[in-house]
């Protein structure tokens, strides 16, 4: 037996869904304690959407005998660029005017991949997890799933005409198998290191599932056109109070990175729970679930969803970096209400409007409204291009003249020598970022090059930490460790400064399993070890080694990264050891005062003997977390290029 429901147009209850995961996404961003696993709350956004446009085609397909393509890539079109290309202009303007180097060197890839819909397949080539911990993340990071979801869109109505060729019931098979192999698929992949993590997470191919699943609640949808089983009718409210109860205990239950998930049907598990809630709300048979989610002010949020997860992230990243101490009590409420103005601006005078009426709807006396169209994308490529060239330039100068007070007050002038000293750098993204910002106007004589590999760790040992903060060491990091003696010679250096990274305070897993940290003897030999064997290839090719001691910085726990915090917070030993890596240090010198090994003590001559100062000298010394801001690493310059010059000097005399 069916009965008829009320017509169906926008269902309230399914924009409150989305508006109220919405919300518990950012809370989760800005930092809320107790929502680990609301990165979860992805997939119900590819479940929805999915449901949505397969229903909408569905339908069309149904009333006129088939789906007009352009006109479906059209509406896509002018639903979503109209804000992300407001967005990608306002970054681009922003790393031209006020980012500094390093951010526009990573600005300008993310921008184009964002542009193209690619955005989750850049995070996968890079193996996106350092930069997301320690390092400054990508305003764009979150663009991943609007790529994601482009892909679908753009597959959608060919996958429609071939389950068009089926019936009904084989379609719906077909699409509950092709998600089941998608979530086999995601188990292969696996996340054995940072790369299967990165493919794992940001892969189409292994978010298909969600996707997958919403065609298929549409299917199923669409079978009772505009009448609801009894059974529905009758089983909605307990059904929809159940799902939901579901959803949200997921959202704080489950891990980052939780193998669950990924390796055992988890995300497919999740697909289904949000599809089986779709289905009573849809049907306005949800009971109180649908009233509770039908809530104007929820409603009003998922409507403006979309504006709402475009500007959010750049908005936490910024706060974060302007007020790296400010509690998440003050964070939350001023992010959330800017990225609620912000988003509610869009809808009100840019999305809506060309939703309805395309360019016009923004100039309505245009007369060639598509060439604005073509325009504003061409916009965002040369922004893109501007920014990533003025990073090039300096990057390939070596950086500009930085007008800073020396690092240590009464420092003499640097003297320039006639013959020229070639330094290179090795370590992680810490030792790039030195060597970015290297001001070479203001040492002439001196030739610095990069031999870092960012996110690469100094042993061969997985780190003990959440799955999402990275595995073992990659492919290039392990290239890396062999093949510096070759590279040096490249080079023709003279000396080779090693960096040593955060990561080394960080506790690894043994060859066994077990966890070692900085109170086992196993894990200090394993490090000495490694920097034996650098140092070893260094001497075969004729350079001098030098090593720097790892500076203090800001405590893990009041960091960007939601999964970085999360860790910290859990084991606040080692947010002290990361923020006072002294114990590390002391290893450092005791291993280089044995091989006659300079040292360039960067934590003591940046006082950290008495805390973390994130300014020296009226200068911030530091652009994120991790890294030195363009000052401040000019700044640390003052004191770190004649040391490097003089060491290298008296190796060669003796």
């Amino acid at each position: 037996m069916t009965s008829a429901p009320p017509q169906r147009g926008r269902v309230t209850a399914l924009d409150g869904i989305r508006g109220g995961f919405m919300l518990l996404f950012m809370l989760y961003h800005l930092g809320v304690p107790g929502l680990d696993g609301a990165w979860t709350g992805l997939s119900l956004f590819f479940v929805l959407s999915a449901y949505l446009i397969t229903r909408l085609l569905l339908r069309e397909r149904r009333r006129f005998g088939g789906v007009d393509v352009p006109g479906f890539y059209r509406r896509r079109a002018r639903r979503l660029m109209p804000a992300l290309i407001l967005l990608l202009l306002a970054l681009g303007v922003c790393g031209l005017l006020v980012a500094d180097e390093f951010a526009r060197r990573q600005l300008r890839g993310d921008m184009l991949a964002s542009l193209g819909f690619v955005m989750n397949w850049r995070l996968v080539l890079d193996a996106d997890q350092y930069f997301s911990t320690f390092g400054s993340p990508s305003l764009l990071r979150h663009a991943w799933t609007l790529s994601v979801e482009e892909q679908f869109y753009l597959c959608v109505p060919l996958l429609l005409a071939i389950l068009a060729l089926m019936r009904r019931r084989v379609a719906m098979v077909v699409l509950a198998l092709a998600a089941v192999g998608s979530a086999w698929w995601t188990a292969q992949v696996g996340l054995g290191d940072a790369s299967a993590i990165a493919h794992a997470y940001y892969g189409t191919d292994t978010r298909a599932q969600s996707l997958l699943i919403g065609m298929l609640v549409a299917f199923i949808d669409d079978g009772w056109r505009d009448r609801t089983p009894a059974v529905l009718r009758r089983c909605g409210p307990v059904l929809a109070w159940t799902m939901l109860a579901t959803a949200l205990a997921l959202l704080v239950v489950v891990e980052p990175m939780e193998p669950f998930m990924f390796l055992s049907g988890g995300l497919l598990l999740q697909a289904i729970v949000v599809g089986l809630l779709i289905l009573p709300l849809a049907h306005g048979v949800g009971g109180s679930a649908g009233r509770v989610l039908s809530w104007a002010p929820l409603a009003y949020l998922g409507v403006r969803s979309y504006g709402l997860y475009l500007f959010h992230w750049p908005l936490t990243v910024w706060f974060g970096q302007a007020f790296p101490t400010a509690p998440v009590w003050v964070a939350a409420p001023v992010v959330l209400a800017i990225s609620i103005a912000a988003a509610a601006a869009s809808y009100r005078w840019i999305e809506e409007p060309v939703m309805r009426r395309g360019v016009r709807g923004l100039l309505p006396r245009l007369r060639r409204p598509g060439r604005v169209a073509v325009a504003a994308p061409l916009g965002v490529v040369l922004v893109a291009l501007a920014v990533g060239q003025v990073g090039a330039t300096a990057s390939q100068v070596g950086g500009r003249s930085v007008d800073v007070p020396p690092l240590v007050a009464g420092s003499a002038a640097y003297d320039p020598r006639e013959k020229p000293t070639r330094i290179a750098f090795y370590g992680d993204s810490v030792a790039d970022n030195l060597v970015t910002y290297f001001p070479s106007a203001d040492y002439p004589d001196l030739l610095v090059s990069g031999l870092a590999v960012p996110g690469c760790d100094v042993v061969d040992l997985k780190p003990a930490w959440n799955e999402e903060l990275g595995g073992a060491p990659d492919a290039e990091c392990r290239r890396s460790w062999t093949n510096l003696g070759e590279r040096l010679r490249d080079l023709d250096a003279d000396t080779v400064v090693m960096v040593l990274g955060t990561l080394i305070s960080i506790p690894h897993y043994s060859p066994e399993g077990e966890v070692w940290w900085l109170q086992d003897r196993p894990y200090r030999r394993a490090v000495e070890e490694a920097l034996d064997g650098l140092v070893a290839q260094a001497e075969s090719a004729g350079v001098t080694p030098q090593i720097a001691t790892v500076p203090c910085r800001i405590d893990g726990r009041q960091g960007q990264a939601p999964a970085l915090r999360t860790y910290f917070e859990a084991h606040p030993d080692v947010a002290e050891a990361t923020s006072d890596p002294k114990v590390v240090n002391s290893w450092i010198r005791a291993w280089a005062r044995d091989r006659d090994v300079a040292v360039l003590d960067l934590y003591e001559v940046l006082e950290c003997s008495e805390g973390f100062r994130p300014e020296v000298n009226g200068v911030n010394l530091y652009g994120d977390q991790l890294h030195f801001s363009d000052e401040g690493a000019a700044m640390v310059w003052t004191w770190l290029a004649p040391r490097v010059r003089d060491h290298a000097s008296r190796a060669g005399t003796r």
